[in-house]
Parts: C-alpha cells; structure tokens; sequence
C-alpha cells in the first residue's frame, strides 16, 4: 500500500506511539549501564560528602551502643553462662564491624560498579519497532478505532518502565545513607543482627536489580525480533485483515514487556532469597 495511505489512515499513531517508544528504550538502554555514581553526580556527591558522613557518626556511636547491649544482655541471661566462645565471638564481631565501617563505602560502590559492568555484558539487543509491517484494512480499521489507546499505552508503558530504572538510583542513594545504621546492630546480638541482614539483602536487590532488567528487556527484544504472535488470524478473511493482529500484537508487546520488568524485583527477592 502506498506510504501517503498508510500516513493518511493509521500512520500518524502509529509513528506517534513507535516515537515515544523508541525513545523510551533509548532513554533506558543508556541508563542500565550507568551506575549511580554517573547517574547524577550531584547527588551522589551530596550523598557521598553530606548525608554519608552524618549517618556515619552516628553509625560509630551507635555500634558501641549495641556491644554494650549485647555485654548486659549476656550478663543478664541466668539461663546460661557467659563462656569463652561468647566473649571471642563478641570482639571477632566489633572487630569486623570496624573493619566494615572502615571500607563501607568502597565496597557499595564497587558492588554497583560490577553490576553496571554485567549489564554492559548482557545488553546489546537493540529494542524491536512497533511499526505494522502490513498496512490493509484490518490494521486501518485498528487505529481508527484504537489509534488514541495505542499511543495511551506506548505513553503509560514507557512511563512505567523509566519510573523502574529510575526509582532504583533513588533506592539505592538512600540505601547508602541507611548503611552505617544498620552495621552495628551486627554485634547486637542474634535478634538484632537481623537488621544488618536484611538491609544487605535489600541493597544486593537493589543492586543487581539492573541486571535482571537488563536481561529481561533483551529476551523481550529478541522475541519481539523472531516475529512471535500472541494473535494470529487465519484463513482469507484473516488474510485480509493481517494487519489488525499486527496492531494488536505491538500493543501487547509493550504490556508484556512492562509486566515483566516491572516484576523483575519480586522476581529475584523470591528466586534468590533476597
């Protein structure tokens, strides 16, 4: 079909809706391999200069608050003796805690280096068209009746998945900042110690986080690529009408797509424990 029929009938949300999308994926496929430190480095310094130093203060006086707690709640305990073991385990734990405060924060920032160093890995499919390859009657009568909810959809999915990759460099900054908090409830004994666990587990989350969205984004890319259709018509009538299951594969493309990043995070929490 000439181009100035297709431009006429269903080219206007079509370009329209591929536009926002193309450069949506551009937008987020030069973001994966940023690490938070290149995301805005602003912010980073000001978390880095500011915010750091100021919990860390208070992380140090916190963690002699939590041996203290840990010595009077052994001492209190009459259902068991204080022993040679608890006492080693006690200062092996304060002695780690300061050898962890002493180099926090290079190794958040070497943890998120190396995941954007694995995305730069696994990333290198470049994001499929939404263009209709086949413009006829069915894909016309598509964007004359869905021409509006199309570009809706190309609008609140790319939304969707910049506000992902975008919330995690927020995470992650206030991650940073709730770091020296957490460490010393470390000596604080088998309850307490859980709060360091579970902030670690939050920031390796969080960290590697971009690289399952990576990952996801470039087998979504690759299905959309091989040409797999959810809606699929047969026989002369759907023939004839191709190009309306063409439409409605591209907009479920961009839903499938978001879906899945979007449950990336549950995803890996749930795979790996985290």
């Amino acid at each position: 079909m000439p181009d100035w029929v297709t431009n006429f009938f269903g080219g206007f949300s079509i370009g329209l809706a591929n536009t926002i999308w193309k450069a949506a994926m551009a937008l987020i496929g030069g973001l994966l391999g940023t690490p938070p430190q290149d995301f805005s480095p602003d912010a980073w310094n000001f978390v880095e200069r500011t915010l750091y130093p100021w919990s860390l203060s208070i992380g140090v006086s916190l963690l002699n608050l939590f041996f203290l707690i840990a010595i009077c709640r052994a001492v209190s305990d009459l259902h068991h003796n204080i022993t040679l073991e608890m006492t080693i385990e006690a200062f092996v734990k304060i002695v780690v805690a300061n050898v962890i405060f002493l180099n926090l924060f290079l190794l958040m920032r070497l943890i998120l280096s190396i995941a954007a160093a694995m995305v730069g890995e696994v990333f290198t499919t470049q994001s499929a068209d939404l263009i209709v390859d086949e413009m006829d009657i069915g894909s016309t009568l598509f964007y004359l009746l869905f021409g509006i909810f199309f570009v809706l959809v190309a609008i609140v999915c790319s939304f969707l998945l910049l506000l992902t990759v975008y919330s995690r460099y927020i995470k992650i900054y206030l991650l940073i900042v709730l770091a020296p908090f957490a460490l010393p409830t470390l000596i604080g004994g088998r309850e307490t110690e859980r709060t360091f666990y579970a902030w670690l587990k939050t920031f390796l989350l969080n960290a590697f986080e971009i690289v399952a969205i990576a990952l996801t984004m470039a087998i979504s890319f690759k299905i959309i690529n091989a040409g797999i259709s959810v809606f699929e018509g047969s026989g002369l009538v759907g023939e004839a009408v191709d190009g309306f299951w063409d439409a409605l594969n591209a907009l479920f493309t961009m839903i499938f797509m978001t879906a899945s990043v979007k449950g990336v995070n549950s995803l890996l929490a749930k795979a790996l424990a985290l």
